[in-house]
């Protein structure tokens, strides 16, 4: 597949997403939806009906904020896809967003054996003071890093990579137990962002998931004390991009089956060590109108600094373009996947 600037903040906006579901569920008419909510045209409408994908930047007021919606109609059975997005490490290698490994429920050490960090992210570490790191990381993670590691040390990458396994260890069952709330925090341009904040405002900018699929947004609003019956959820850390474009997130996957047989899979950033401070991905694979097939359509939105302050605009405008672009490419390629 070709490869887009901007990467590992481009793979996060576009991600994996969430099906729509009946019951307590509006079902969908895609092309409907497609036309009244987010304004596609006829052509456009016809461009995905006949294969190819669409993509539209989703409006915003928050300039921290990028959002997308794609579609494409695929000529195939939507559990397929779910399918192989359970197992994750592989759909990820396919698609070359980089290596990921599913989590053991609890999470144990050895399921970041693979976890790796290369210079670059072992320079940054080293020189991480609080309230000025290049990574995206608390008070309390850096100081672990400047007294736990003797970076004159021959082995302090080896100690560097065990302490980085620790402390996603350590988010992963922190999340588990106590949902975005125990989180923390992470700083950029020395001011705190709390993950929770950074989450919520992104659930805000997705009312149509409130629409659509009110028990999903629930369950994402207050897990873990919200219950989802009929959903496979399962975390899991990924690595994509090299040198200074690389980056490390912990995600958490949702694949819920409805009563009627629909499928939502959602993916959602807990925490990544570049670029975006929160992220969410939501496909909703949902039939089209004649029953040839189904449509797969694709939002997500993630918020980062880097979009905002002094020079900021060309950039943003790179990235939305960079986005729209790669979530269609993402999209043709599933589709080719599944109708080969």
């Amino acid at each position: 597949m070709r490869r887009v600037p901007f990467g590992p903040l481009i793979a996060i906006v576009v991600g994996l997403a969430a099906l729509p579901l009946d019951g307590q569920v509006r079902r969908i008419d895609a092309e409907r939806l497609l036309a009244d909510r987010f304004a596609f045209t006829p052509a456009e409408i016809s461009q995905a009906r006949g294969g190819q994908a669409v993509a539209k930047l989703l409006p915003s007021t928050d300039a921290n904020d990028v959002g997308v919606l794609a579609a494409v109609r695929i000529d195939s059975k939507a559990d397929r896809l779910a399918f192989w997005l359970k197992d994750i490490a592989s759909f990820r290698k396919a698609a070359e967003l980089g290596i990921a490994r599913r989590l053991s429920n609890p999470p144990q050490i050895g399921d970041f054996a693979d976890l790796s960090l290369d210079e670059h992210e072992i320079s940054a570490l080293e020189s991480c003071r609080p309230g000025n790191c290049d990574l995206r990381l608390g008070d309390a993670a850096i100081q672990q890093f400047q007294t736990q590691v003797d970076w004159a040390a021959a082995d302090a990458p080896r100690r560097a990579n065990l302490l980085t396994r620790q402390l996603l260890m350590g988010h992963a069952q922190a999340y588990l137990k106590g949902g975005d709330a125990a989180l923390g925090a992470a700083h950029n341009e020395k001011h705190p962002r709390l993950a929770a904040d950074e989450f919520r405002a992104i659930l805000n900018a997705s009312r149509g998931l409130y629409d659509i699929a009110p028990p999903l947004a629930a369950f994402l609003e207050r897990f873990p004390a919200a219950t989802l019956p009929g959903a496979d959820h399962f975390l899991y850390w990924g690595k994509g991009g090299v040198g200074t474009e690389a980056s490390i997130s912990l995600r958490q996957l949702i694949i819920y089956t409805a009563p009627d047989g629909a499928i939502l899979v959602v993916d959602k950033q807990l925490y990544a060590s570049r670029y975006t401070d929160a992220a969410l991905a939501v496909i909703s694979l949902a039939p089209a109108p004649n029953g040839a097939g189904f449509y797969a359509l694709v939002g997500a939105r993630a918020r980062s600094t880097m979009l905002t302050g002094v020079g900021a605009r060309m950039l943003r405008g790179r990235v939305e373009k960079a986005t729209r672009e790669t979530a269609e490419m993402y999209l043709n390629w599933i589709r080719a996947s599944l109708t080969m």
